[in-house]
């Protein structure tokens, strides 16, 4: 009897001890992968959903730094989110930090009807006559963009035409997308748009700078030390082409360009950075 009551006063001792090294030693475990929304990362951005009210009012005040832009991450280390606990007011040790934590900044595509929007206005706060009517289907984004989910605030910078290739070339800023490049939409004008809008090409570049600097005073573009792209059309075809440029390039100047797989040289002429335009 003796025997049995020590064995389960043993056995209360070593459950309390255990309840106390838990109570004492629990830790929050940071999220290896998280998604922001604002401008600036917040060490509560890295909290599990579950944790207390307290510790992510506390952790709103420890900031790890700008936000990634729209659609891309950046990746912390242990020892940079120690560092950013060791400044601010939480404990280290209250923590399980991964090695590695990726931060994401939400997104969403940028739409060809939005681009297609933005350009419709920009058309007609141009005044110009007998404008074209794009399509949705008729734009070719240069680049895969991803903004805030509300509106993009898209602002069309510059408007070009080239008749020889029948393309109108519209370059666009994104105003809620801090960081953000501006990026090129090029969209096909139908042959019978053509005439008119040919007539219109003074008036459809407003914003270019070929009507008051030569082709050697405008930035380079296009650079033989780096890869471009290459918008191919033909009747019957239209491609995206990776291609080795063989000499510099200003807007609208032609030059020649090398096809890595094949090594056959083209003529095409310049339409935006790392971006020319030509046929076959």
């Amino acid at each position: 009897m003796r025997y049995l009551r020590s064995q389960i006063l043993l056995l209360f001792a070593v459950a309390f001890a255990s309840s106390g090294a838990c109570a004492g030693g629990l830790r929050v475990t940071l999220l290896a992968d998280a998604e922001v929304q604002g401008d600036t990362i917040l060490l509560a951005n890295l909290l599990p959903e579950n944790a207390s009210r307290a510790l992510r009012t506390a952790a709103e005040a420890i900031s790890l730094g700008a936000a990634p832009q729209n659609g891309s991450a950046r990746r912390f280390r242990r020892d940079a989110i120690l560092a950013a606990l060791q400044s601010g007011t939480l404990s280290p040790s209250s923590f399980l930090i991964p090695e590695v934590v990726t931060v994401r900044r939400a997104g969403r595509p940028l739409t060809r009807e939005e681009t297609l929007a933005a350009i419709q206005s920009a058309l007609a706060k141009s005044h110009i006559a007998d404008p074209p009517e794009f399509r949705s289907e008729d734009l070719t984004l240069d680049t895969a963009l991803e903004v805030p989910g509300t509106d993009a605030q898209l602002e069309v910078t510059q408007i070009a035409f080239d008749e020889a290739i029948g393309r109108a070339r519209f370059r666009l800023q994104p105003h809620t997308a801090p960081g953000a490049n501006a990026f090129y939409v090029t969209a096909r004008v139908a042959p019978e748009a053509s005439a008119a809008v040919s007539a219109n090409a003074a008036r459809f570049e407003p914003w270019t700078s070929s009507k008051t600097h030569s082709a050697v005073d405008s930035p380079v573009l296009v650079d033989p030390r780096q890869f471009a792209r290459l918008h191919l059309r033909s009747p019957s075809a239209d491609m995206l082409l990776a291609v080795k440029p063989l000499q510099r390039g200003h807007l609208g100047e032609t030059i020649r360009v090398r096809l890595p797989s094949s090594g056959k040289t083209l003529q095409a002429r310049v339409a935006g950075k790392d971006f020319l335009e030509g046929v076959f």
